[in-house]
């Protein structure tokens, strides 16, 4: 037998076993934390897309603010500019006085020599 007794050997397996049962031990240990590890980046990832997900909604909802503002913003110069160019002609009609006549016939109920008016009053 090579010197070994049976005792010996029985020690000898009984060591390997214990030796065998620690290593799975430390194999079970080391997956739970490798999986710890693994959910707590996860989390993280996670919360990180959040954040950037809010982030870009925020900067979509603060620039389609910006350009319905500015939209707003171009219709009522487009107003301005209509009624301006009104203006100017209006200013243009007033340098001619036959225009100004008439705008005070019209409005101030002004006669000619020779006219008479007459007035009726609406029906109510």
């Amino acid at each position: 037998m090579n010197g070994r007794t049976p005792t010996d050997r029985k020690q000898r397996i009984r060591a390997l076993d214990e030796r065998r049962e620690q290593l799975e031990k430390d194999q079970s240990r080391r997956r739970i934390h490798l999986r710890r590890r693994l959910a707590a980046a996860s989390l993280l990832f996670l919360l990180m897309i959040v954040l950037i997900g809010q982030s870009y909604f925020t900067k979509v909802g603060y620039v389609s603010e910006q350009e319905r503002n500015q939209n707003e913003a171009q219709v009522e110069l487009n107003e301005v500019k209509e009624e301006q160019a009104e203006l100017r002609e209006q200013v243009e009609r007033l340098q001619d006085d036959e225009y100004i006549a008439n705008l005070a016939r019209n409005e101030l109920l002004f006669s000619k020599d020779g006219e008479i008016i007459f007035y009726f009053s609406p029906e109510e």
